[in-house]
């Protein structure tokens, strides 16, 4: 591990790894899939149960 500067040309790159760490388990959705299975009202109801739970951990 090593430290970089914020603003360095390597910063950036720094960033991106982190999120790809934390994006590691994640499964992609078809979202046109989701929409077709739920409809909007029900899909958007999901979406802001999901960041609820977000901002809680």
């Amino acid at each position: 591990m090593e430290h970089v500067k914020y603003g360095s040309q390597w910063a950036p790159w720094v960033q991106a790894a982190r999120t790809m760490v934390e994006l590691r388990g994640v499964t992609p959705a078809d979202l046109d899939r989701e929409f077709a299975a739920l409809g909007r009202d029900r899909l958007e109801e999901e979406f802001a149960r999901v960041a609820e739970l977000a901002t809680v951990a």
